[in-house]
């Protein structure tokens, strides 16, 4: 039996059903928890359009049940059920095997919180979660100046430019060995990746700075070992700056949020167009117009 569906119109910001059913909201439905509070209580099939800065649309599917648990919609075998998966990798073991936004329940402590993700699934042998992404195709969709709490609790749209959040990261790499997979594209066109088979960034802990440290190593790739510099390192912002230097890094670096130290020979949350956007390491220079880090389980654990 066909499921119903429903359509949501990101863009005029509102929530149309096929019932003629409309809702003005102030903001984009994120999850069902959001369909539900504007008047739509019916389960089943909802369909997300998306705009993006060329005019055109993309389409998300999700299924909402009972429990206003949220599950991405497959189209290509059209699966909906709820998914208890922590990150893409067991997503891929469970069968979700297209790159593309899907849910995952990464927090042990809140099981029926979902988080959305971009799922890699292709790359490598796939099961990739992204923590991050910069395309200049999305510039000026999502500001990376940002507070501490909100790179905390993370920003942006897991369609285009986003981070995912150090809360996530935290709670992706603490439950097992993980690697790291950073790609990047630079202003002359030319791409590589750096491939690090340990990655983990710590908790925050009020009694203990600096906050969400960042441990990395085992590098093999084609642009160096850019990060080499930042490992160790605390996370800081504009408005909390725990790295080595006198001064703030952050603000010198245009507001990006990063692992400084004294500052940085790194930062791909830094604004595009400047020389601060980039990756530097003993053999390489790149200043960059794209960028993408991936986290997934290690194949030991």
């Amino acid at each position: 039996m066909k499921l119903p569906y429903y359509i949501l119109v990101l863009l005029a910001l509102v929530i149309s059903d096929i019932s003629g059913h409309q809702a003005e909201v102030g903001s984009s439905p994120r999850n069902c928890q959001d369909i539900r509070e504007h008047g739509f209580d019916e389960v089943g099939h909802y369909v997300v359009y998306n705009t993006v800065n060329n005019n055109t649309e993309k389409a998300l599917m999700i299924y909402c049940d009972e429990n206003d648990g949220m599950q991405f919609v497959d189209k290509e075998n059209g699966t909906a059920e709820r998914s208890d998966a922590r990150n893409c990798k067991e997503l891929q073991d469970q069968g979700v095997i297209h790159d593309g936004v899907n849910i995952i329940y990464p927090f042990p402590d809140q099981p029926e919180s979902p988080v959305l993700v971009l799922c890699d699934q292709t790359t490598q042998g796939g099961g990739w979660t992204a923590i991050t992404r910069r395309d200049d195709w999305f510039e000026g969709l999502t500001d990376f100046n940002r507070t501490f709490e909100e790179y905390a609790i993370g920003f942006g749209d897991s369609n285009y430019d986003f981070y995912i959040g150090n809360e996530v990261i935290y709670f992706l790499t603490d439950s097992s060995l993980n690697e790291l997979w950073i790609t990047i594209e630079d202003t002359d066109g030319e791409t590589g990746y750096a491939h690090y088979q340990y990655f983990h960034v710590a908790a925050r802990d009020e009694y203990q700075l600096p906050p969400y440290i960042m441990d990395c190593g085992l590098y093999e790739g084609t642009i160096g070992d850019g990060l080499e510099y930042n490992n160790g390192m605390g996370f800081s912002t504009i408005d909390q700056d725990t790295d080595m230097s006198d001064a703030d890094c952050a603000a010198i670096f245009g507001g990006g949020g990063w692992w400084h130290r004294a500052c940085t020979n790194v930062c791909l949350t830094c604004p595009y167009g400047t020389w601060d956007f980039r990756w530097y390491s003993e053999d390489y220079q790149y200043i960059l117009i794209k960028a993408q880090m991936m986290v997934r389980p290690s194949a030991s654990t």
